[in-house]
């Protein structure tokens, strides 16, 4: 079955988190590490319109060298950074232990990671790894799931009732059935098919659209 973790890892040296300090209300996205002979360059973007503050935040930090901000866009930087820190937040051997990053970003704290791991035994090793090199871990959400499954990361309760209220027509417009209707035909309730419904949804959302526009900038 496997699970699916989000954790936030925060340490003064881990890899741009003093960029993530001093930018806070910056989101930045971990895209992808490259090697090149003996130096390994990463690739983030910075969601948000304020470049130059990033641009100094970054080449003050002590975890990166030569920053190089290789595009942008009205509401978006993409950098090129040398690692200058052996603390990276993306496990190591990803591909040997079977863990799968599903996306990497900032909070005001720190990075936050969400990945998917085999089993129990690959989640202790995770954390030990991090606990061993002074990385706090925190876990925000645990949950068994299959990657492979349709549906993403729901747990088959959720994955009943979104369906249930899907066909019932309570997404309809007007609605056809009310949460009442729902909490009796599967015997729950109300407030559990709320909860579930919420919680679905946003795990829909965590995994399948891209989440880096903040309510600011919708508006």
């Amino acid at each position: 079955m496997g699970f699916v973790l989000e954790a936030e890892l925060t340490h003064e040296d881990l890899v741009l988190g003093p960029t993530i300090e001093a930018v806070s209300e910056t989101t930045i996205r971990y895209e992808y590490a490259d090697a090149r002979g003996t130096d390994r360059y990463l690739f983030v973007s910075a969601f948000g319109t304020d470049h130059e503050t990033v641009d100094r935040a970054i080449d003050a930090d002590h975890t990166v060298t030569d920053p190089v901000r290789i595009a942008e866009f009205p509401n978006r930087a993409i950098y090129r950074v040398t690692f200058a820190s052996a603390l990276d937040p993306i496990p190591e051997q990803c591909s040997e232990s079977g863990l799968f990053v599903f996306k990497l970003t900032s909070n005001e704290r720190g990075w936050v990671v969400r990945l998917y791991l085999p089993d129990r035994e690959t989640l202790s090793a995770f954390r030990e790894r991090c606990l061993e090199r002074g990385i706090d871990f925190h876990i925000r959400q645990l949950q068994e799931s299959n990657p492979d499954d349709e549906t993403y990361v729901l747990t088959e309760r959720q994955h009943e009732m979104l369906l249930l209220a899907y066909y019932a027509g309570y997404y309809d417009i007007p609605r056809r059935v009310s949460q009442g209707d729902l909490a009796e035909r599967l015997d729950v309730s109300t407030s559990a098919v709320s909860q579930r419904l919420r919680r679905a949804v946003a795990e829909l959302i965590a995994t399948t659209l891209e989440t880096n526009r903040t309510p600011e900038r919708l508006e």
